[in-house]
């Protein structure tokens, strides 16, 4: 089957920003514009990512389909698990229990991954079960033992996305691209950067991530957790919409990058944990030098596209055909 460059593209540009975030996470507080940066891209590269992926999900209908996700999602969880572990115990000398009930880092999208493609069996195809997830969520947020354990609490929060997704169909993406539509978009987009430098707070990013309940984020009465929570949503889906309106449908050279991503994902991790743990952060501030931020995911991201990671990832992943190892072969 023909890839549709215009999917490829976004996941591309995507896991881009998934590792800038990551880089520029250690730096928000140092500088404004480093700052406005990483929460603007925290408003949709994520909540995309997802409702992409959910656009290409099916529903579990069989035990064998259940195994399959399991091979695919969670056997990987569980290697990357223990290697990433190990990882911060025996090089960087972090006191961590061997557990698999918490993710390391961004480990997390594996399982609710695994657990996003479980709940479409139960929520309707429709507006209905799109609101409903959206309620199940702003409620999700008031009960304090849904949190980062088996990322429940991301899991809760990301669901509609993943869900509206799956109910989209490839002529509401092509809508999308009307020239009239991307225009607005573009201005849109600008607006809400703007709107985020002059008004936003870091201190709000986890309004963004949705990982822990209202009581641990809010700094005001925890009823009106639900409410922030609704606004947020309102900031990302203008955002996810306007990205997903301005990005490229041509074939570009980036466009490879995005059969590989998962791979990408999985493996950038150890790479960035080396960057934050060396002086680069130091020498980056005391030269002035914040370009260098912005370099790093592009020279990670074409590090982890090479022919031997893409071999490495795929029998780690384990399963994959033939057919997708030559789809996605790598220079």
């Amino acid at each position: 089957m023909k890839r549709n460059p215009y999917f490829d593209n976004l996941k591309a540009v995507l896991i881009l920003l998934v590792v800038l975030g990551h880089i520029l996470s250690e730096m928000v507080e140092e500088n404004k514009w480093i700052a406005t940066i990483y929460m603007f891209v925290y408003l949709f590269h994520m909540p995309a990512f997802i409702l992409v992926s959910g656009y290409f999900s099916k529903v579990v209908k069989t035990k064998k389909d259940v195994w399959k996700l399991i091979k695919k999602f969670l056997v990987p969880y569980a290697i990357f698990q223990v290697i990433y572990t190990l990882y911060y115990t025996k090089v960087y000398g972090n006191e961590l229990e061997m557990t698999f009930l918490e993710p390391r880092w961004a480990l997390w999208f594996l399982i609710s991954i695994f657990c996003w493609n479980l709940l479409l069996f139960i929520f309707p195809k429709n507006k209905l079960g799109l609101l409903l997830a959206v309620a199940v969520s702003l409620v999700a947020g008031y009960i304090e033992s849904i949190n980062e354990t088996l990322t429940f609490a991301r899991t809760f929060f990301f669901f509609p996305f993943f869900l509206l997704g799956y109910m989209l169909d490839e002529q509401r993406f092509t809508e999308l691209k009307v020239k009239k539509n991307v225009v607005i978009s573009w201005l849109v987009f600008i607006s809400l950067f703007v709107i985020v430098y002059f008004f936003g707070d870091v201190d709000w990013k986890e309004w963004l991530y949705g990982r822990i309940p209202y009581s641990e984020i809010s700094e005001g009465p925890v009823k009106y957790g639900s409410v922030n929570r609704a606004i947020a949503y309102l900031f990302i889906a203008a955002a996810t919409y306007c990205f997903l309106s301005i990005a490229p449908k041509r074939q570009l050279s980036i466009t490879r990058i995005g059969s590989l991503t998962l791979i990408i994902y999985l493996f950038h991790m150890f790479i960035v944990k080396y960057i934050q743990d060396s002086s680069m952060y130091e020498w980056v501030k005391q030269t002035d030098q914040y370009y260098v931020l912005f370099l790093l995911p592009i020279i990670v991201v074409y590090l982890l596209s090479r022919r031997a990671v893409v071999k490495l990832g795929l029998l780690i992943l384990g399963g994959q055909r033939r057919k997708k190892r030559k789809m996605i072969r790598a220079k």
